[in-house]
């Protein structure tokens, strides 16, 4: 039977979401020919503190983020189980539900740098493939991961330049995409707005007005 198209997905806390997030994206998927993303917010990262706006207001500017960029649509799904997000379990959730469509599962250089401390990270390749978004010198770096052995040996298994392979597959392979580098993250965004400056700039536009109208991130707001 035949595949259907690739679903992407990407996800994060979002908090806010920036372009620092979409340009990337929306340059792997036109190198990959990815026409569909699920951009999903989490709950609460295994990895991190919690956010600091509301599941709420995250996934709500999300869904304006979908409003604005059409490669994009909201997904609830790990907001809804209200618990700490796993990829593993939300991947697993997504081949139940699409058991016949590759997904392609979008990450940034620092998350391949990290891979080998993910939670079950060992079965992740069984239900996707991963597209890394990257600079070109972004390889060099991965030898100064503490994982590098192991990273080596997934890339020599697993890495392919061929996009077709993550169509014809369902599963199983790391694309290193060659993306801009936008040095931005929501740490700084949410300093700036702290501090009551307005980086418009790095935000779009409806997020943007979002974040004016409900006054997040601001310190003498309470969310």
């Amino acid at each position: 039977m035949p595949l259907n198209t690739p679903l992407g997905i990407f996800g994060g806390t979002f908090d806010p979401i920036h372009m620092g997030h979409i340009y990337p994206i929306i340059e792997a998927a036109q190198q990959t020919h990815i026409s569909s993303i699920a951009l999903m917010p989490n709950f609460l990262a295994g990895h991190k503190q919690a956010a600091h706006s509301s599941s709420t207001h995250r996934l709500a500017m999300v869904k304006l983020v979908c409003q604005q960029f059409p490669l994009f649509y909201p997904e609830p799904w790990e907001i809804e189980q209200a618990s700490v997000s796993f990829s593993v379990e939300t991947l697993i959730s997504f081949r139940q539900r699409y058991p016949n469509s590759p997904l392609c599962f979008f990450i940034g250089s620092d998350s391949l740098y990290s891979l080998p401390s993910w939670h079950r990270w060992q079965e992740l390749l069984t239900l996707c493939h991963f597209v890394v978004c990257q600079r070109q010198c972004d390889m060099a770096l991965y030898e100064t991961s503490p994982h590098w052995p192991i990273l080596q040996q997934l890339l020599s298994q697993h890495q392919t330049n061929q996009v077709a392979e993550l169509h014809n597959k369902l599963a199983g392979n790391i694309y290193l995409a060659n993306t801009s580098e936008i040095n931005l993250s929501s740490s700084q965004i949410r300093a700036l707005l702290a501090k009551g400056e307005c980086p418009a700039d790095v935000l779009p536009s409806a997020i943007y007005r979002y974040i004016e109208q409900y006054k997040l991130y601001q310190k003498s707001i309470n969310i």
